[in-house]
């Protein structure tokens, strides 16, 4: 039988996808700096640290690997305007790396 009733909204829409692809990098980041630098370094030194040494762009390189995992479960889901949000936010953090490469 076929579910009769209002359909899902929310979840399919360009704007959840932008929060999750923004969310999820920043998230990555903070859970590293917890696992592994935390215990000696506070969340400001280390900010400063990855300025000074030139790493910037690295560390957020790497955070934002974890929007793979979100844009291929929507991607099976078929959700592709949540897809859309998740690469717009993908390009943002891109264009910040670039910016930070560049200072």
């Amino acid at each position: 039988m076929q579910k009769i009733g209002k359909p899902r909204r929310g979840r399919n829409n360009i704007y959840f996808g932008a929060f999750l692809g923004l969310i999820f990098p920043a998230a990555g980041f903070l859970l590293f700096w917890i696992f592994r630098f935390s215990d000696h370094l506070s969340l400001q030194e280390y900010w400063n640290s990855l300025f000074s040494s030139g790493t910037m762009s690295g560390a957020l390189s790497l955070s934002i690997i974890l929007n793979l995992g979100v844009f291929f479960y929507h991607l099976s889901n078929n959700n592709y305007s949540t897809v859309k949000g998740v690469i717009g936010a993908t390009i943002f953090y891109g264009v910040l790396i670039i910016i930070f490469k560049l200072l």
